[in-house]
């Protein structure tokens, strides 16, 4: 895995802090290389971001793709995520507008699992202004036709894409905001509610082919926060 994945499809300075982060100042150590370690990751988001998007309002770019996960080099495990997207990629389009909106858009009370943080988490005060503060700061703007849920899981893991894809181009001095961002975003949002979506759809519909693949996606999340966390430490 030698290049980053294409630019954000969602889309319409270096400094030792992020948007969103406190006052603390942080660096970046030597386990995390953005050569080595960016490229990998930026394109396990944007598979991620691709499948869990709506079948009904995007085309997938990089999951539709022959993809050979055992040339992804991430600097984690994952117990084979190329399972349940092969099997994504093969599921009849229609099957999967049908699995997908039983999920997560029809609903007499609104959708029986919410793929959107904001309604996944009963609208806490601040969250999508939070969401809108991260991309405002990085230069993310959405699309015309995803303006209207920048919580939604896709975007929000395109974001992740988009930051990623960023530390790749990067010299090592200015990756430093887009790394520090990754971490924030994540804690913030990520970490918060997907593991908790993941466990909904099983408890809804434990052999659907949703609730493996956001399973998956669950474990890259919470991995790679945490080997995220492990190569950003507070100075003195």
């Amino acid at each position: 895995m030698s290049a980053p994945s294409q630019q954000p499809t969602k889309q319409s300075s270096a400094t030792a802090s992020s948007a969103s982060s406190g006052s603390a100042e942080r660096r970046v150590n030597l386990l995390r290389e953005p050569a080595e370690t960016a490229p990998a990751r930026c394109l396990m988001y944007a598979i991620f971001s691709d499948i869990v998007a709506s079948p009904f309002d995007t085309d997938a770019v990089v999951a539709r793709d022959a993809i050979q996960f055992s040339e992804i080099r991430l600097p984690y495990t994952l117990a084979n995520p190329d399972e349940y997207v092969n099997a994504w990629r093969d599921r009849d389009i229609g099957a999967l507008k049908t699995e997908y909106s039983g999920l997560f858009e029809v609903g007499s009370d609104g959708p029986p699992v919410p793929i959107r943080e904001d309604l996944h988490r009963n609208q806490p005060a601040g969250v999508r202004e939070d969401i809108v503060r991260f991309y405002d700061y990085f230069g993310y703007g959405l699309a015309e036709k995803f303006a209207w849920a920048p919580d939604h899981l896709s975007v929000e893991l395109e974001f992740m894409h988009f930051l990623a894809y960023k530390e790749s181009e990067c010299d090592v001095d200015h990756a430093v905001s887009f790394q520090l961002a990754q971490l924030d975003f994540a804690e913030r949002h990520l970490v918060v509610w997907v593991s908790e979506l993941a466990q909904r759809i099983v408890d809804r519909q434990p052999e659907a082919l949703y609730a493996k693949l956001v399973a998956s996606l669950s474990e890259f999340v919470v991995k790679d926060f945490e080997w995220q966390r492990s190569t950003i430490e507070l100075t003195q």
